[in-house]
């Protein structure tokens, strides 16, 4: 799943798209927590040069298998642990998520 015409539209531009990532095939809690950490520690390690917000957007659709409740759960969990970090350089976080476990 491609959001680049919604970066374009919050961000002015694809050239301001830092990172897309993609992380299917049923991961574990544990997995999703990690896999959001990492990306998370990139994120706000500094603020933006140009003082504007940052822009996580969570998106895609389910797979059959797909357990939602495993990989928000370690979303969560990333959040929990970033959260000052996430308000000190003004990250802001959309969520679009469908498919038949939604």
């Amino acid at each position: 799943v491609v959001y680049a015409d919604t970066i374009a539209d919050l961000a002015g531009g694809v050239e301001d798209l830092a990172n897309y990532g993609e992380y299917s095939g049923g991961p574990t809690t544990d997995e999703t927590r990690f896999y959001t950490e990492t990306v998370l520690d990139l994120m706000t390690r500094e603020k933006d040069e140009k003082g504007r917000d940052k822009i996580l957007i969570i998106g895609g659709a389910i797979a059959n298998f797909t357990d939602v409740a495993k990989t928000f759960t370690g979303i969560i969990q990333a959040f929990e642990k970033y959260a000052d970090k996430m308000k000190d350089v003004g990250v802001r976080i959309y969520v679009r998520r469908g498919g038949p476990n939604y």
